[in-house]
């Protein structure tokens, strides 16, 4: 099942395994993934408008993501996390329709394992 949920979110599996031994290990941090507060202070900052806030969580966002193997989301909190840094709020905004659209195929594929 999780070699599966990897499959479905673009995501790396053998590098999770790699990285975290076994299944049973990796469902231990999806369900902490699940509890991340990154993607909600990202999406409250872009809201308001709040570049550093939304850089912030845009960052956190990307090392959890690419510690857990989600190869698509990761890539996209990336290209935020830059677009943010150099400052170009107009840019992290639309991009942030695709990190949206990855965050909630993750959540919705842990969901169905748990």
């Amino acid at each position: 099942m999780v070699e599966e949920l990897y499959e479905k979110i673009g995501g790396d599996y053998k590098k999770a395994i790699s990285r975290m031994s076994d299944d049973e290990r990796i469902k231990k941090y999806l369900r902490y993934f699940l509890a991340d507060e990154s993607y909600k202070q990202l999406e409250e900052a872009i809201k308001k408008g709040d570049c550093e806030e939304a850089f912030k969580g845009a960052h956190t966002l990307k090392g959890v993501s690419q510690n857990m193997a989600f190869e698509v989301l990761g890539k996209v909190s990336e290209e935020m996390t830059e677009e943010l840094r150099a400052k170009n709020f107009d840019r992290a905004k639309r991009t942030f329709e695709k990190v949206e659209k990855e965050y909630k195929k993750v959540v919705e594929q842990i969901k169905r394992i748990m």
